[in-house]
């Protein structure tokens, strides 16, 4: 499982991230939250753009989660909830697999107002289930 975020590492993540949220939205209050998402909210997911250096190497990388799920990969996704909108922030990849293998996942939510106008909103390419094929 090279190359594969860990469960520890992801939390640490999450925590510089909510951290990021809260100085460059100032005043908002973000809750967190924890899910199990069935396969058919994974493909309610809103995908962002996750750059040209993922996007280059993202098939390859698709198919290396999918291997290491049989060896219980789970490393949850991060997403941020703002009112019925789930948006993809880290685990694109692994969003993916799930989908395409049709697997529940964890997810580590970031829950903000739905009120606040988030840039990453603009990076949203469509949900999963329009992206990517199963």
């Amino acid at each position: 499982m090279e190359e594969l975020i860990q469960p520890y590492e992801e939390a640490k993540l999450y925590d510089k991230l909510k951290d990021y949220y809260s100085r460059i939205y100032p005043g908002i209050e973000i809750k967190d939250e924890e899910l199990v998402l069935s396969p058919i909210q994974i493909g309610e997911l809103y995908y962002t753009f996750p750059g040209m250096e993922e996007e280059a190497t993202f098939n390859e990388k698709v198919e290396r989660v999918k291997k290491a799920v049989k060896y219980g990969y789970d490393t949850p996704l991060i997403l941020i909830r703002k009112g019925d909108k789930l948006i993809i922030v880290d685990g694109h990849r692994r969003a993916v697999a799930a989908w395409q293998l049709g697997q529940k996942w964890k997810a580590l939510v970031m829950v903000v107002p739905e009120n606040v106008e988030l840039g990453i909103e603009k990076l949203i390419q469509g949900k999963v289930k329009e992206l990517f094929k199963k």
